[in-house]
């Protein structure tokens, strides 16, 4: 790194805690209300990633939604997305007061889950805030990784990987990742997977809204291969001011012996009831990311995951 991007990328940092500091001087409820205005504003005025959001509509809801209806779902995902930069950097006061936030979760198919077999998967997916989905079960002495790539400011991810860690979540690095989350597994801990991203190697094509979708085999590959229990984890805002989380059920596992078959079969049912949560709250998903792609012609691998054999 030269010295003038060291100097960019610090004064990035510094700016980045001055306006998190500022903004922490607002009530939560004041910030949400400055947020429901940009986030019209943005959409609306500047069309910040208002393509992309209409087209990916346009894919998942085709004739069933009108053109508007859409602009409204777009303006609700930037909302959310503006939402939970307001509520990340409250993150230190939230794990403090964990109850003055979020509703405590029903915790049953996390013990379950536990019971079964120590460690388990969690799908998590761009829904709602998915940076606090772990913060409540950290009284349970319950700890949760999570495979990420860095940030390319190397001040701003270590601020960011630091806030994560506050709210129980340890940042697993991209390379080594299999290794590393069969090793977490292994340890009792919990491995959260955002499975609702394009991901292009160690993936199957699947159905998402309709349209095919590559989707991460590592969720389905370890609980084939290890039995770990895998369950959804959904986080929704209320108006009452409590947010809620939302922790399984389990998944059944389907194992017949074909593994690709079976590979697809488990993704297709974490997908589908990420999709079926979206359909109830659309405006709660990140609608601003490529999630369809054109298939390559080259065949992907699902038994590789992420660049490692299983």
């Amino acid at each position: 790194m030269t010295p003038f991007k060291k100097i960019c990328f610090f004064l990035e940092y510094l700016l980045f805690r001055i306006a998190a500091f500022l903004i922490r001087l607002i009530p939560l409820r004041v910030s949400y209300k400055i947020a429901n205005i940009a986030s019209v504003f943005a959409v609306r005025i500047l069309g910040i990633r208002r393509k992309i959001m209409l087209d990916n509509l346009r894919l998942a809801f085709g004739d069933e939604k009108r053109e508007e209806e859409l602009l409204i779902i777009a303006e609700a995902s930037m909302r959310n997305l503006l939402k939970i930069g307001l509520e990340f950097i409250r993150t230190p006061d939230v794990t403090m007061n964990p109850d003055k936030y979020i509703e405590p979760p029903d915790m049953k198919a996390i013990l379950e889950a536990v019971e079964k077999k120590g460690g388990f998967i969690a799908i998590v997916s761009h829904f709602g805030n998915w940076e606090w989905l772990a913060i409540p079960i950290k009284k349970h002495s319950l700890f949760c990784h999570a495979v990420g790539r860095p940030l390319k400011n190397p001040y701003l991810y270590q601020y960011i990987r630091g806030m994560r860690e506050t709210a129980n979540l340890q940042n697993i690095d991209k390379a080594g990742a299999v290794r590393a989350s069969i090793q977490v597994l292994k340890q009792s801990g919990i491995l959260a997977v955002l499975i609702d991203q394009h991901e292009s190697q160690g993936a199957v094509w699947v159905d998402f809204f309709g349209h095919k979708a590559s989707t991460s085999t590592l969720p389905a590959m370890l609980a084939l291969k290890y039995e770990y229990p895998v369950l959804p984890a959904f986080f929704y805002r209320d108006k009452s001011g409590l947010s809620k989380i939302q922790y399984g059920p389990l998944f059944p596992l389907i194992k017949t012996g074909d593994l690709k078959a079976d590979l697809l079969a488990n993704t297709q049912q974490y997908v589908s009831k990420i999709e079926e949560e979206v359909r109830k709250r659309p405006g709660d998903w990140l609608w601003a990311h490529r999630r369809w792609r054109e298939p390559k012609k080259r065949n992907v691998n699902p038994c590789k995951v992420n660049g490692s054999s299983s």
